[in-house]
């Protein structure tokens, strides 16, 4: 029989390899929803628990019996929920319901079935879902019912993760992850639209609508809080520009991963020196948040520079608006529309503030 001291333990490595995978974990956890965070969810189950641990899938119209996965050894069953664009209490607790009674039907409690948890991609556990669970036990004699958020999740792979198990499921640390400063989470901001964004749409608008005298107004205020909150600035203006991406993608107007250099410039009146210092950046940035993986370009990562994290931030918000006007210009749209579609996705796609670290760390 393997004992602990058989094998190599996360738990046991340094800080800085264990943060990160934190960070590893944080970012997917806002890039993933529905089945894409359900298979995020097996990888951390599968780095914890080996073959013990088996993934279920849907099967014609008997669906998944109410099981997202289980443990064989311990008769602990799953099912996991991650809505999209977010998470609404609410329907959180309907699905909790509707899946422990699809599952009540499909399983033999406590023959079968030891513990049924219920998986939620979001921060933390609210205690009325604490206490639906609590009533589910009193059902169901012999059931235990948990529920798991993504603080739950981290903490058991940061503890119980064997490392021959999570290599292939999340990759190795490299070395010079050591070298950059301590890691620091942010706790998740779940209030939309934020201050930032609301002040960024209100001065777009503004300028859009030639209403002078207000875009001066705000501008001066937008500028004297940017020197205050580079970072949370950043992120809004990289919020904006997502947003302002997904409505020319969904037209098509013109390639986001290969822009119209040019005339995207032209609409910016960025100076020459700024736009070949950041707009690599400023653009690579957002676009990479768009297409992940596929976006092949490489651009300068920002690190600890904190004139580069100033320069981007500027040429971002220049860059919002010349795509919003680019893309008025090849479709014919009226720009005060696109904005409004632009401000749709902003304030239903969040992105979140521990995203700071995965653009300003790992690009």
């Amino acid at each position: 029989m393997p004992k602990r001291s058989d094998f190599e333990w996360l738990e046991d490595r340094p800080d800085w390899i264990k943060n990160a995978y934190r960070l590893k974990l944080e970012v997917e956890y806002r890039r993933t929803h529905g089945t894409s965070f359900q298979f995020l969810f097996d990888r951390i189950m599968r780095s914890i628990h080996g073959d013990d641990y088996t993934a279920t899938a849907t099967y014609g119209n008997e669906g998944d019996l109410g099981c997202d996965g289980f443990l064989r050894s311990r008769k602990v069953f799953f099912a996991v929920y991650s809505p999209s664009p977010y998470f609404k209490l609410a329907e959180a607790r309907n699905k909790m319901k509707a899946d422990l009674a699809r599952f009540e039907e499909c399983w033999q409690i406590p023959k079968q079935v030891k513990q049924w948890t219920f998986v939620v991609n979001y921060p933390g556990v609210h205690p009325s879902m604490l206490a639906l669970a609590q009533e589910f036990e009193e059902l169901y004699p012999g059931l235990t019912v948990a529920v798991w958020s993504r603080y739950d999740l981290t903490q058991q792979f940061l503890i119980f993760a064997r490392i021959d198990l999570l290599l292939p499921e999340f990759g190795s640390v490299e070395k010079k992850v050591q070298e950059l400063a301590p890691l620091h989470f942010v706790p998740e901001d779940t209030a939309l639209p934020s201050e930032e964004a609301t002040l960024t749409y209100r001065r777009l608008s503004a300028r859009i609508t030639c209403q002078k005298a207000e875009y001066d107004q705000l501008t001066n205020e937008w500028l004297d809080r940017l020197g205050q909150e580079p970072l949370n600035w950043m992120m809004v203006h990289i919020q904006f520009l997502v947003g302002a991406m997904a409505s020319v993608g969904m037209m098509g107007s013109f390639a986001i991963e290969d822009p119209p250099l040019r005339r995207l410039k032209f609409e910016t009146a960025v100076a020459d020196f700024a736009w070949r210092k950041y707009f690599k950046t400023a653009w690579g940035v957002p676009a990479s948040l768009i297409f992940q993986e596929d976006y092949k370009k490489e651009y300068p990562l920002i690190g600890d520079d904190v004139d580069m994290l100033f320069g981007v931030c500027l040429v971002q918000d220049a860059l919002t608006l010349a795509t919003i006007r680019l893309h008025s210009r090849i479709t014919g749209l009226w720009e005060n529309e696109i904005l409004e579609e632009v401000w749709s996705y902003v304030t239903n796609i969040k992105i979140h503030p521990e995203w700071r670290l995965a653009v300003l760390l790992l690009g």
